[in-house]
């Protein structure tokens, strides 16, 4: 399957203008808020296998595998923020899915993503190979949520409108975006729907 990833880069350029946030803030914070996700991916595909074998709850299983798909989304909107200033042509446009990679692919490609200079600065003035380690993080995560039978693009769309959805301020102490969630914010939030990127057997 084919990705268009132009369209979502121009999405998230215009969420992280509205919210004034740079790729340098987005850096500080990667790690941490990459690895945050891994961790609920890992989570998710926990529950996902319990209630695949079980097979006696349906609506548990969909639950983990929205939660395995929102995982791998939120992986990737901090990859492309992250990298929001690696030259435009050094990123890839389109990418298509592989069957070989898998989530361990994912823990892989971070770690590559996030090595660090001769001055042990991550990210500044980084090394020629992160362009490369950025678009493998993206491929791997399209890969298994199409694996898990969901359409990444329209994936990554719903993620974007929930996002999108929310206000709030940049929280310097996390190094992320931290949604407001008093009653009068939540009332306006979208709720990402990944059944609208199941993929139709």
């Amino acid at each position: 399957m084919k990705i268009n990833l132009n369209e979502i880069y121009a999405k998230l350029k215009a969420w992280r203008a509205e919210r004034k946030i740079t790729a340098k803030s987005q850096k500080e914070g990667y790690l941490v808020n990459a690895m945050e996700e891994f961790g609920e991916l890992a989570a998710a595909l926990r529950d996902y296998e319990k209630f695949s074998v079980t097979g006696q709850d349906a609506a548990k299983k969909q639950k983990a595998e929205h939660e395995i798909i929102d995982a791998l989304c939120d992986i990737s909107v901090f990859t492309i923020n992250a990298g929001a200033d690696i030259p435009c042509r050094l990123k890839p446009l389109i990418i298509e899915t592989k069957r070989e990679f898998s989530v361990a692919s994912i823990f892989v490609a971070i770690a590559d993503f996030i090595r660090t200079d001769v001055n042990n600065s991550p990210f500044v003035n980084g090394s020629p190979f992160n362009y490369y380690d950025f678009a493998r993080i993206l491929r791997c995560c399209a890969s298994v949520c199409e694996q898990y039978g969901f359409d990444f693009q329209i994936a990554m769309d719903e993620t974007i409108k929930e996002i999108s959805s929310r206000t709030g301020a940049y929280d310097e102490a996390s190094k992320k975006w931290v949604k407001d969630e008093s009653d009068e914010a939540r009332a306006k939030w979208y709720q990402a729907d990944y059944e609208l990127a199941r993929i139709k057997k």
